[in-house]
């Protein structure tokens, strides 16, 4: 776990860990790119963009999610490739600049 703001920095640099991260992101683009499409919805216009965006340019994206990830307190240069993916998955919107999923009353 990194602790401080400096292990952050540190394993968002990490060859490996970075490396990890770039996979999962190209995971995650192929599953937003599959969903479903829903008329009109300017929230997956939004991630289905960043999806585009990122097989484009992963080398551009790939600090902006690994500093992501690794800013998450359970993640770990030794983490599990599940517990990276899920990670990357939860950072996606914020990343992408998607407004939250609306809450279901």
């Amino acid at each position: 776990m990194a602790e401080t703001l400096s292990g952050v920095a540190d394993l968002s640099q990490d060859e490996l860990f970075t490396r990890r991260v770039g996979a999962a992101m190209v995971r995650a683009a192929l599953e937003v790119a599959a969903e479903q499409e829903v008329p009109g919805s300017a929230r997956q216009a939004i991630r289905r963009d960043l999806a585009v965006r990122l097989f484009q340019d992963l080398a551009k994206y790939t600090p902006v999610f690994a500093i992501a990830v690794a800013a998450d307190p359970e993640i770990v240069a030794e983490s599990a490739d599940a517990e990276i993916q899920s990670t990357v998955d939860a950072v996606w919107d914020a990343i992408a600049g998607a407004p939250p999923v609306p809450a279901v009353d």
